[in-house]
């Protein structure tokens, strides 16, 4: 029964974690795509903190649990995350140069997702590598298991601990010459 009990927890844990991850993602990919269209310009350490808030989230909503599938499935909702802000930011530049002519771009429909996906080459960079990347790492590191403090520490002289092994002679520079053939004494008398 506990073990079904842990499982139920531990589940709960994880869909705690994913849906807080995901609404983090949400408002990061919103934020990034209204700060595009506000400013008409891309600032991509905002990807950086979408891996960031996504990463926190999900340490958040694990409820004190941590490990790889928390920081797996950071990974992956920070990357939707930041995808999503590059498609609202295309999307709401888009309406605006658009709309100057008469045309409208839909929000969310199949021919405005496909024109994103064909125009990939001119909308990601490889700056947007570099921050997705850093975004990834971070969002990688904050829901990472803590390193373990070592059960026990080695007393001095304890006998399951090897001793350190014996440092090497310092010879003196005048015990070197006395110790080496000069190039002309090849007789080997000294």
């Amino acid at each position: 029964m506990e073990a079904g009990m842990f499982r139920e927890e531990r589940s709960g844990a994880v869909l705690t974690a994913a849906l807080a991850g995901l609404g983090a993602a949400i408002v990061g990919g919103v934020a990034w795509g209204l700060i595009v269209r506000w400013t008409d310009y891309e600032i991509g350490f905002a990807a950086w903190g979408i891996g960031f808030v996504v990463g926190t989230a999900v340490a958040l909503g694990a409820q004190g649990r941590r490990g790889r599938p928390f920081q797996g499935l950071a990974i992956v909702l920070a990357l939707a995350g930041i995808v999503l802000g590059k498609y609202l930011a295309f999307v709401w530049v888009g309406q605006d140069v658009l709309g100057n002519v008469g045309l409208s771009l839909p929000l969310f429909s199949s021919d405005t997702a496909r024109l994103f996906w064909d125009s990939r080459s001119e909308v990601w960079s490889a700056w947007d590598l570099l921050w997705a990347g850093l975004a990834v790492v971070t969002a990688f590191r904050i829901p990472r298991r803590e390193q373990a403090e070592p059960l026990w520490a080695p007393a001095a002289g304890d006998p399951r601990v090897p001793a350190p092994a014996e440092p090497a002679p310092v010879v003196s520079g005048s015990d070197w010459a006395d110790r080496v053939e000069s190039p002309g004494d090849r007789s080997g008398e000294r």
